[in-house]
């Protein structure tokens, strides 16, 4: 059994979509377990309807409201037991074998371990058709190229197992992205895998959440340069990394923890001694810590 978790919110435009690209997967044994942020549309209306179509359809009410994208992923986790979980965007478009081959893809993997694994997807507009063939270009396996990337892998690509679970359970004080404590979680507790396939369509529209993706390494270069008005350091994502630190500073591996502390210490550190910090610890952006050198220059810090 898998189930697959649906944070809604004012997306009647697009929900009825996505909800019958799951109905039509390959793979049937799954639930959909929905639970809606306070929407002011239609977007309850057509779940209600769709949940009378098809019984593996689960809508959650429980009157809690206005919990923001990433507390309200982590709030659907109280409600499943089952041993795979998927995270679900309300506007994208899954193809119909996505949940059979990240299935079999994590079945693979020790399942006493904290597992999660990613697949890629198309950077897809309603209008256009598809932009590009993958929406991540990076895949980190460790802090020192996950850290300075400001964002986790896209949540709504993700299967991760009941272990993991466990661990994106734990209350934190403080939240940047679901998708920014999954990947931060498999790395240090678990393990990350990437399927690098592209298995759904990654709706572009005026009102994405985490905003538009680049599609090319060529263009992230380019907006990396035409945003340099923007910090290295994402303060959203800084006060993530510090809620996840505090919490679990007792449970990391000694490097790790190394890790987590150097960054969070560069904030208070000069400009030399953030460079030095970078070099001495190798980390990298795009897996490459000249890029990540090349960006601290243009960039202020936080």
């Amino acid at each position: 059994m898998i189930d697959i978790l649906m944070a809604t919110y004012n997306g009647e435009a697009f929900v009825e979509e996505q909800v019958r690209s799951i109905i039509n997967q390959s793979y049937p044994d799954w639930r959909l377990l929905v639970h809606d942020d306070g929407s002011n549309d239609g977007t309850w209306a057509i779940l209600q309807q769709l949940s009378q179509e098809d019984s593996r359809i689960v809508l959650i009410e429980d009157h809690a409201h206005g919990l923001g994208v990433a507390r309200h992923f982590i709030h659907l986790l109280r409600y499943t037991e089952a041993p795979y979980c998927m995270f679900c965007d309300q506007d994208d478009i899954w193809l119909p074998d996505k949940v059979e081959k990240m299935y079999h893809a994590i079945c693979s993997l020790d399942p006493t371990c904290p597992q999660v694994v990613y697949s890629n997807a198309y950077l897809w507009d309603a209008t256009q058709g598809i932009i590009s063939a993958k929406n991540t270009l990076t895949y980190p396996t460790s802090l020192r190229q996950m850290l300075f990337l400001n964002t986790g892998i896209q949540g709504a690509a993700s299967i991760f197992n009941h272990a993991m679970c466990t661990y994106l359970r734990e209350p934190l004080d403080y939240y940047a992205m679901h998708d920014h404590i999954l990947l931060l979680s498999g790395i240090c507790f678990g393990q990350v895998t990437y399927l690098h396939e592209s298995l759904m369509y990654y709706r572009q529209h005026d009102n994405n959440v985490t905003g538009h993706a680049p599609g090319s390494i060529r263009k992230k270069v380019m907006l990396m340069w035409h945003n340099r008005h923007i910090p290295l350091v994402s303060k959203l994502h800084y006060d993530g990394l510090e809620a996840f630190y505090r919490h679990w500073k007792k449970e990391l591996k000694i490097g790790d923890k190394a890790l987590i502390e150097a960054f969070l210490q560069m904030a208070q550190q000069t400009n030399i001694q953030r460079l030095a910090s970078i070099i001495r610890h190798r980390f990298k952006l795009f897996d490459s810590t000249a890029l990540l050198i090349v960006k601290f220059f243009i960039r202020h810090y936080l």
